[in-house]
């Protein structure tokens, strides 16, 4: 299960052009790509909805980098660096980046725990 306000798309179709733009832009090997990919896709962060054309930005973690995947209509259209996203925050409904952007950035990277599991007494039994 994943922590409030992280989202998974793992199972939305991944376009051509979206694997290939990833394998480019994160240096990924063809073979893995749509793996990777539905991987980073798993656990995302919203960062907003285009109006125009109900396109979706999601933000995600691969290898400790920031993607960006634009989603529209069950479809990953494309995948972005922050550097090539960050120009159309605007278009996205945000006027800059998002607050407490460092601790955004960290709870994606922070592995999941099962909840089934007790978490790990850190002093031992005697």
């Amino acid at each position: 299960m994943l922590p409030p306000g992280q989202r998974d798309y793992s199972s939305v179709r991944l376009s051509r052009h979206a694997v290939e733009r990833f394998i480019e832009r994160f240096g990924v090997e063809p073979e893995q790509a749509e793996e990777g990919l539905q991987r980073v896709l798993g656990r995302t962060r919203r960062l907003g909805r285009n109006p125009a054309n109900g396109a979706i930005a999601l933000l995600g973690l691969h290898q400790s980098r920031v993607v960006v995947a634009i989603i529209q209509e069950s479809t990953c259209l494309t995948v972005l660096t922050w550097n090539q996203f960050e120009p159309r925050l605007g278009e996205f409904g945000r006027s800059k980046t998002p607050r407490k952007w460092g601790r955004l950035l960290s709870r994606l990277a922070t592995p999941l725990t099962n909840p089934t599991e007790p978490p790990d007494d850190p002093k031992p039994k005697s």
